[in-house]
């Protein structure tokens, strides 16, 4: 474990908008990282770079792109290494899309395969375009944001859950392919965090949905991100307990057993896409 030093660091968020990659973005700047900010709702990201600005810290470049189109994420790669100077430091990819319904309906339809196309391949797609430079450069940091429901799979959440699990593979793979290099690889694992992709308020529940505990908040989960980035680890899974399911793989199919009894997936459900901001999550996250 390396630490990383953030002052002067260059760093690209995906889904930087909202959640918590917009509140990484601010706690990031304020520890003097130079930032290249990538999302779709581009408006959005011109007022955190100006927000980020007027604190005295360096704008941040802004990128808009719509990573669930193919290619967009290899484009953007060698995009941000030229607007942040010819490389890029740390890449977090933290953007993220779910859809809630039915798979024996929603089936592999344009708008699950749009899931798949932002929460896993833009990442590997991504980290394969920044990585070149990263090891001539002899440093680097891939950060790839998954979630606790990779162990938990509640119903009518399938493609979230097998996106995130499939990243999360990905990283833990990705981590031993670069062990013989000075590149880190971290896997960020959030719990139930308040952002607009917890999508467990859209589930049709049988009467009221069960009681969770309170979720924390973007930028609780951006602080541990930042430590976790600068000491160097190799996962961050917080808030603690969120641990519980990920290790004890048998609490996290008990957990989705007894929350998917209280789900009405015989009901007439349409499918809801929710395409947020991507990543955010993600940002994320139950």
């Amino acid at each position: 474990m390396s630490a990383v030093q953030l002052r002067g660091a260059r760093v690209l968020i995906t889904g930087a908008s909202s959640g918590i990659g917009r509140a990484l973005a601010i706690q990031l700047a304020s520890e003097g990282a130079v930032l290249a900010l990538a999302a779709r709702r581009s408006t959005l990201l011109a007022e955190l770079a100006d927000e980020i600005s007027a604190a005295g810290h360096t704008r941040p470049q802004v990128l808009s792109t719509d990573l669930a189109v193919r290619g967009a994420a290899a484009e953007l790669g060698p995009r941000a290494i030229s607007e942040l100077g010819g490389g890029i430091d740390v890449l977090v990819n933290n953007a993220g899309s779910s859809l809630t319904g039915a798979q024996t309906r929603i089936a592999d339809s344009d708008a699950a395969r749009s899931v798949f196309e932002t929460n896993v391949w833009a990442p590997l797609a991504l980290t394969a375009a920044v990585i070149p430079a990263m090891r001539a450069a002899g440093r680097g940091m891939i950060v790839n944001v998954t979630s606790t429901i990779q162990a938990v799979p509640i119903p009518l959440l399938g493609y979230y859950a097998a996106s995130k699990s499939a990243l999360a593979q990905a990283t833990r793979s990705l981590r031993l392919e670069l062990a013989g290099t000075p590149i880190r690889v971290l896997e960020v694992v959030p719990g139930g965090t308040d952002t607009a992709l917890r999508d467990i308020d859209e589930l049709p529940w049988k009467g009221t949905a069960p009681k969770t505990l309170p979720p924390i908040s973007p930028e609780a989960m951006a602080a541990a991100m930042v430590r976790a980035i600068s000491r160097g680890n190799n996962r961050l899974v917080h808030p603690a307990y969120s641990l519980l399911p990920v290790e004890l793989p048998i609490v996290g199919r008990l957990v989705a057993t007894l929350a998917g009894a209280r789900v009405d997936t015989l009901g007439a459900l349409d499918p809801i896409d929710q395409l947020f901001h991507r990543k955010p999550g993600p940002e994320t996250a139950r």
